[in-house]
């Protein structure tokens, strides 16, 4: 099949504890780039790097993604990690691939986390379920030679897979919005309203320990 006539839908994985609107910034920067049909976000079962963190519910945080991204057509949240513990990225990817045929999928990764892909369980196959797009992060290191020489080292065969893409984004952390409700501080502008009326309801991070 010719490659113009894939799908081309993009995946945007996290725990999203919660989203904000630098994930949303992030996501609609990449689709426009790319020209992606959509986006999926998919929140973490349990991720590996993080099995001595706390982390909110499933349910809570697919529920404030699905807030977040509600008015936005091409944004679509799906729970295939849901019950995926510990949620490996390449073993998420053969589901999507499994599940989405005829589907060129386009995995976002922030810099930070791709100068330690080497670490990821079998990131060797990666690539055969996705392009990665490395973007860069608000706070962290730019994109650099350095990280453009390790996908050739690292996908020395496929390396024109790793797309690295110039994104503006917007500096916010999802830490940062849990401590300020730890301390009672306000998160208006930082997520979208539906999300900061939802931590409030359900009362989120209030008593969490500050990190």
């Amino acid at each position: 099949m010719d490659k113009s006539e894939l799908k081309k839908l993009g995946i945007l994985g996290g725990t999203f504890d919660p989203p904000h609107y630098g994930h949303l910034r992030i996501a609609e920067e990449v689709r426009e780039s790319l020209g992606l049909e959509k986006v999926f976000f998919i929140p973490a079962g349990l991720p590996p790097h993080k099995k001595n963190f706390k982390i909110s519910k499933f349910e809570h945080r697919f529920n404030m993604v699905k807030l977040a991204i509600k008015n936005n057509p091409y944004f679509e949240v799906i729970d295939i990690e849901k019950d995926l513990i510990p949620s490996y990225t390449v073993n998420t990817l053969k589901l999507l691939n499994e599940e989405f045929p005829q589907t060129e999928f386009f995995f976002i990764v922030g810099i930070d986390s791709f100068l330690n892909i080497s670490t990821w369980w079998n990131y060797e196959e990666i690539l055969n379920y996705t392009n990665l797009v490395v973007v860069p992060r608000k706070g962290h290191k730019p994109i650099t030679e350095e990280a453009k020489n390790l996908a050739k080292k690292l996908f020395p065969k496929r390396f024109e897979k790793v797309i690295f893409l110039d994104v503006e984004g917007l500096q916010v952390s999802a830490s940062k919005v849990r401590e300020l409700v730890k301390r009672g501080k306000s998160i208006r502008y930082l997520v979208p309203e539906e999300v900061r009326h939802y931590i409030k309801e359900k009362g989120l991070y209030a008593q969490w320990e500050q990190e």
